[in-house]
């Protein structure tokens, strides 16, 4: 299942971060945020970019939650749409790995930004040595680029792998 990411969506996240695995791909030098620093990070992607400041800027967030009850939350799905192209990413709290589940929510996920922002072109960068996520990627029909040919990506970090959906 799938709803729109809050600020009480922090709380119940903040674990999944929290676990080395998953920390050594968003951020390898493991700086965990806090729980109020993602809670107000969270709060932010709920009210979505200033359109004062970046007009053609818009901000899709989502919870993933399990549809089997109690229905935890176990992951976040994240798409930043800039002039006909925008930046995706995923995360799904360790326990989830391997399971389908990412996968699944990133068909949602296509689907459904394909009908938000129809005519976008979708990248998206991953560590190299995070060989799941290239998979899961090249599997949904991503192609994998030189890094020289993506527009100036957000979540670029030098080295990663970029990746552009393929229409």
């Amino acid at each position: 299942m799938f709803e729109p990411l809050t600020a009480a969506h922090a709380e119940e996240l903040w674990p999944i971060l929290a676990t080395p695995a998953v920390l050594a791909w968003i951020d390898p030098q493991g700086n965990l945020p806090t729980l109020e620093d993602l809670t107000a990070q969270y709060a932010a992607c709920a009210h979505g970019p200033v359109a004062s400041t970046m007009p053609k800027e818009r901000w899709f967030n989502v919870a993933i939650r399990l549809k089997i009850s109690p229905s935890p939350a176990i992951g976040r799905l994240e798409a930043t749409q800039y002039d006909g192209w925008g930046e995706i990413a995923f995360l799904l709290g360790e326990a989830w790995w391997g399971k389908g589940l990412a996968f699944e929510a990133m068909l949602w996920w296509q689907d459904y930004l394909a009908t938000a922002a129809p005519s976008t072109q979708w990248w998206a960068t991953v560590h190299p040595m995070n060989q799941r996520s290239i998979r899961l990627l090249k599997r949904l029909g991503y192609k994998q680029v030189d890094s020289s040919d993506r527009p100036k990506l957000q979540s670029y970090d030098p080295g990663d792998c970029c990746f552009v959906q393929s229409v």
